[in-house]
């Protein structure tokens, strides 16, 4: 029976992680998972880490962290409380009055068969804390009000996610951030939503965030990611290359983001002369997939798509490569996104294609900090020693909270909060995000605006790094360029 957190839930977990910031933890299920650690996360929050926003009710305990050292945008290391000023904006006013904390809450898999999307995860918030909120932000009350931030890890776990936001909410109440893909950002959003708070999330496809949304839209909930058939038309784009039968392997996990593919994309590669060979959902963690390959050996699938978990995705392509499986193109939502995933292919990784929602090519400059996409993988990886890696563009969520914060005429007000989300229209380092016009018009959605997506391959590494993911695709989102040619995936001789 799993431990009761209702009367400690505003301490979000009883460890603190490598760069101080207090998480949940529990042990990895796979030895897979070494590759998706945090362990770089070098940069720590200062104090305030642990209660949550009064605005949506209940108690303010906090819970306070050490203090530790960051890299500024110009590469100087600075210290807890004696930070300078990143990018274009100054947002500590020493004259103005100090008002009362602003709490948020950030649902993310730190742990879990996805815990990748979470590796940076607390080097965004330290960063932030460092280099932006700082002691205090300058908010739009023109107070300057602390911001605590909770950490809490849904461990790859719907139920979990559930069951940490509703009590983050319950017990102190809380202004959430959710983020990391279909498995994680639901049960958030429905726990906000639900319970009354506020809750700006980031990665969940559109078509996953309105599924069960009002006809109005959600009174308490927005988003921005992209959409399905943007995925869909960047994979066309990249698969028509190069001369292929047209004939697809799907590979959709049992769970609700592989549901979702597999409802979406499949009827959509249809509609573009693609034939479709469905082996059915398998389920997380399966150990043989002897069954579809052969499936897939004797339909000729030139093709693959999927989106599978990155344990699940290297067991099962290990095996398609030694059971003689050889298609020209392979295409994994999720499992590819990271250098952890591809890396645990060893050489098995050359010509892995994927969506890329985020490269440090990207020609956006933030609002907030004034920092490009470059600059802040730069960031990431001189902090953390790690290659730079796609979730590095949830920076844009904290970049949208403190835009709201910024803007919002009392913190301390969830509906002045939604007054605020409704009139963001601001760049992250991912692209711009607008809110102003509901129903967004390219997609139809209510509380929603599409991000920017392009097409992406990991090559070999020409650097430090194994491998390196470059843009190959870009019929979305032309002002992106691309970096370089696609390949065909390549196969050990």
């Amino acid at each position: 029976m799993e431990k009761d957190t209702s009367k400690s839930e505003a301490r979000v977990g009883s460890d603190l992680g490598e760069s101080g910031l207090l998480v949940r933890r529990s042990v990895s299920r796979r030895e897979f998972l070494k590759f998706a650690g945090i362990a770089g996360a070098t940069v720590g929050l200062g104090a305030g880490l642990g209660g949550l926003l009064a605005a949506c009710g209940g108690g303010t305990t906090t819970t306070t962290a050490a203090a530790s050292t960051s890299t500024s945008a110009g590469g100087s290391t600075t210290t807890a409380g004696a930070t300078t000023t990143v990018g274009a904006t100054t947002t500590v006013v020493t004259s103005a009055e100090v008002g009362d904390p602003v709490k948020l809450g950030y649902v993310v898999p730190i742990t879990g068969a996805s815990g990748a999307f979470g590796a940076a995860a607390q080097w965004h918030a330290a960063w932030f804390k460092q280099n932006v909120w700082k002691d205090a932000l300058l908010c739009g009350d023109g107070k300057k009000h602390p911001i605590d931030l909770s950490l809490a890890d849904m461990q790859t776990d719907a139920n979990r996610a559930a069951q940490v936001a509703g009590d983050l909410i319950t017990n102190t109440g809380v202004v959430l951030l959710g983020s990391s893909s279909g498995i994680s950002v639901p049960p958030v959003r429905d726990q906000a939503e639900a319970m009354g708070c506020p809750c700006v999330s980031y990665d969940c496809p559109g078509e996953i965030f309105v599924q069960v949304q009002p006809k109005t839209g959600y009174k308490w909930n927005w988003a921005t990611w992209f959409v399905l058939k943007d995925l869909v038309t960047n994979f066309g784009g990249m698969w028509s290359t190069f001369p292929t039968n047209k004939t697809v392997g799907t590979f959709f996990g049992n769970d609700t983001t592989g549901i979702a593919f597999q409802k979406g994309l499949e009827p959509a590669f249809k509609a573009l002369g693609y034939n479709i060979v469905d082996p059915g959902l398998f389920n997380d963690g399966q150990e043989d997939f002897t069954q579809i390959i052969s499936l897939f050996k004797s339909k000729g699938c030139e093709i693959l798509d999927g989106v599978p978990t990155p344990p699940d995705f290297s067991n099962f392509w290990k095996q398609a490569v030694q059971q003689g499986l050889r298609v020209k193109v392979s295409t994994m939502s999720q499992a590819m996104l990271f250098p952890q995933g591809v890396n645990a292919l060893g050489d098995l990784g050359q010509g892995q294609t994927v969506e890329c929602w985020f490269h440090p090519s990207f020609p956006f400059t933030s609002t907030v900090t004034g920092l490009t996409a470059q600059q802040v993988a730069d960031l990431y990886s001189q902090s953390t020693n790690q290659q730079w890696t796609q979730p590095v563009c949830y920076f844009g969520q904290f970049e949208i909270f403190t835009d709201i914060l910024q803007r919002v005429k009392d913190p301390a007000s969830k509906d002045s909060i939604v007054e605020a989300i409704k009139q963001t229209n601001m760049t992250t380092i991912g692209g711009p995000v607008n809110w102003t016009v509901d129903p967004e018009p390219y997609s139809g959605f209510h509380n929603w605006c599409t991000k920017p997506i392009t097409g992406g391959q990991w090559v070999k590494g020409t650097g430090k790094y194994k491998y390196d993911l470059q843009v190959v695709s870009n019929v979305t989102a032309p002002a992106i360029k691309t970096t370089a040619p696609m390949i065909q995936v390549v196969y050990p001789s």
